[in-house]
């Protein structure tokens, strides 16, 4: 008797692996569901305000530089006497006041509301040799924050007869969230210099006032 091998056409003889690649991935998903869970519910206290101070590191960042790149301008005009000697130092005030202005505004935004935080996996193991690797948990904060903005000059020596002069913006920002889950709060700063001049012999006036 002579065997006849029958044959289907592919969307019947792929439909079945097809259901069982679906079922993979499905029981794939739930399991790193679980995991992630399971990683969740082990975050420190100590880990969490780790993640908040970067992201309210990263907010300041962002705030600070979208404000320099649209403001453009030097911060500072230099008067020099008639042999270029530098004679002054003056801040403009009401660039830094606008400059001020554009980085708070920003930050309420960013400090304020919910907010996704990442911690790495490895570091939920307890494994100094895992700590800060694998793949980022996020882990979802509701935070409240506020920031301040100021601004200070500094000279210091950069060589024979030679002074430095520095315009510096420190921003101190403080969020808190109040989860019950995953209660914060973190306090940080973070310095930038908006201008900087070289000076020649004595050390000129420097003008801050508007």
């Amino acid at each position: 008797m002579r065997y006849i091998r029958r044959r289907f056409p592919r969307r019947y003889r792929s439909s079945g692996g097809k259901r069982r690649r679906l079922l993979w991935l499905g029981l794939a998903i739930i399991l790193i569901a679980a995991l992630c869970e399971r990683a969740i519910s082990g975050v420190s206290p100590e880990l969490v305000e780790e993640a908040a101070r970067g992201y309210v590191l990263e907010c300041i960042s962002r705030a600070v530089d979208a404000e320099l790149e649209e403001s453009g301008a030097p911060f500072v005009t230099v008067e020099r006497e008639s042999g270029g000697k530098i004679s002054m130092v003056s801040a403009d005030q009401e660039r830094l006041n606008s400059l001020r202005a554009g980085v708070l505004e920003r930050l309420s935004r960013s400090l304020k509301g919910k907010a996704t935080v990442y911690v790495p996996v490895g570091s939920l193991t307890g494994v100094g040799l895992f700590n800060g690797r694998g793949f980022p948990v996020p882990v979802k904060l509701q935070l409240e924050g506020s920031a301040v903005v100021e601004f200070s000059t500094e000279f210091t020596g950069a060589g024979l007869n030679q002074t430095c002069h520095r315009l510096m913006m420190t921003v101190r920002a403080r969020a808190y969230s109040p989860s019950k889950r995953f209660e914060t709060s973190v306090e940080t700063e973070a310095a930038t210099v908006l201008a900087e001049t070289m000076v020649v012999g004595e050390v000129p006036k420097l003008n801050m006032q508007q």
